[in-house]
């Protein structure tokens, strides 16, 4: 029985090897076919034996077999989070394709959450990559025409926040990313329920903006990663609100 549970595990640890490459090469435009895998310091290729998810950082104690500097703790956990997404994916739903959509959308807002936290960027290949895949489930649920009106009342009311924003401050509330990410999410969540993920990560980002300037001192002009938040919210709130509870 707890086979599938292992198999499940190992399937979002490639993943989330996968990931790491995308977190690392996309906002450094570098491809993400080639050149194969390697060391971010020395740039020697790491050898498929040696780029085993989480194993390999563990077995070689978090160095690089070539140069021995240290490699990020970053790259296993996000490995092990993803794998316990897929395992959670598994563990929350009964439908197969509800089981792949959420494990695969949220390892691809794992990356979008790195990236846009690390760079303030997120990149539009994932935004694309991510509505033709929703879509494409939406289509085999047959349930397309239920979850359109999600992606029109998050895009239209951040749309709407922006303008204000911009008419109070003349400053930009919120960047391209974070209306096609919203558009994305809308359209994955369905209906009224992506505005809980747009206040729940609202909440969670004014939080965080008082925690660091607590500790960094008062700026009015720190920027946040929005989309980071937006993407946790979502990856959390999924299975809670919008399945198990069943809440609409």
């Amino acid at each position: 029985m707890y086979l599938i549970h292992i198999v499940y595990f190992i399937a979002g640890l490639i993943v989330g090897s996968f990931i790491n490459v995308l977190i690392y090469r996309l906002p450094n435009n570098l491809s993400i076919i080639k050149p194969r895998s390697f060391c971010v310091h020395c740039k020697h290729s790491i050898p498929i034996y040696r780029n085993i998810p989480l194993i390999s950082y563990l077995i070689q104690f978090g160095k690089c077999a070539n140069c021995k500097n240290s490699i990020s703790i970053i790259y296993p956990l996000i490995e092990l989070t993803i794998g316990l997404i897929w395992l959670l994916s598994f563990l929350s739903f009964t439908d197969l394709n509800q089981i792949i959509s959420y494990a695969v959308v949220s390892s691809f807002l794992i990356a979008i959450a790195m990236i846009d936290y690390k760079h303030f960027i997120i990149p539009l290949e994932i935004s694309i990559f991510l509505f033709i895949f929703i879509t494409i489930t939406l289509f085999l649920n047959h349930s397309i025409i239920s979850h359109f009106p999600g992606l029109l009342i998050g895009t239209g009311y951040l749309s709407i926040i922006s303008l204000i924003t911009w008419g109070i401050t003349k400053r930009q509330g919120l960047g391209f990313g974070d209306i096609q990410l919203i558009l994305v999410l809308g359209y994955w969540v369905g209906d009224f329920r992506i505005l809980i993920v747009i206040f729940l990560s609202a909440l969670s980002a004014i939080i965080f903006w008082l925690i660091i300037s607590y500790f960094k001192g008062f700026d009015n002009k720190r920027a946040l990663p929005f989309g980071s938040f937006l993407s946790i919210s979502s990856i959390l709130l999924y299975p809670i609100e919008f399945n198990s509870l069943n809440l609409f």
